[in-house]
């Protein structure tokens, strides 16, 4: 219950500076994450995101804001330093609800509609529940914007993702690095 009032005082904040703000944005994107690696395992986890961004729209030439999402990771995963034959594999099979700061930089303008730029993403997910895991992030990529003056606008996203995750049976961290691809929607 307490999250549940934490996570709806947040929203609300948030909903209240950016219709405030008067260049405000928010982003409202859904995507997927590929297992890249995972240093010290053999195995990788892929899964979905959620994300919901409200910032600062700095005069189209920069956006920087702050975010709240919900991941999931799932796979399978063995220590690279165990051998034997009655090695079985371990399951991963838990979300994340990160707090990060977005950063978007536009490169390149195609006429008035479009741009192309980079963005970048760091922040934390702390333990909330069992089902919850726990760690740092950092995420950096490209970015696709359709712009639609007067309307909703439309973006595509590839990053690469560093994920630290906690839930090890082994006792170690995980570095978990993973692609996640991305769609959204802009409102400025």
């Amino acid at each position: 219950m307490r999250l549940l009032t934490f996570f709806l005082l947040f929203i609300f904040c948030l909903t209240t500076w950016a219709t405030f703000a008067q260049s405000g944005y928010s982003i409202i994107q859904a995507g997927g994450n590929i297992g890249i690696a995972n240093k010290g395992y053999n195995g990788s986890f892929g899964g979905f995101a959620a994300h919901f961004i409200f910032g600062q729209n700095y005069n189209e030439r920069a956006y920087l804001g702050l975010g709240l999402g919900n991941e999931i990771f799932k796979g399978d995963y063995l220590a690279n330093d165990l051998v034997g034959t009655n090695v079985k594999m371990m399951k991963y099979d838990y979300s994340l609800l990160p707090i990060f700061v977005d950063g978007r930089l536009p490169i390149k303008q195609f006429g008035f509609k479009s741009s192309v730029g980079v963005l970048a993403n760091a922040g934390y997910a702390p333990k909330v529940g069992q089902r919850y895991d726990k760690g740092f992030l950092f995420k950096s990529g490209l970015y696709y914007l359709l712009d639609n003056p007067g309307s909703i606008d439309f973006f595509v996203s590839a990053a690469y993702g560093y994920q630290q995750l906690t839930k090890n049976n082994y006792g170690k961290n995980f570095n978990h690095q993973h692609l996640g691809l991305s769609l959204g929607i802009m409102f400025k």
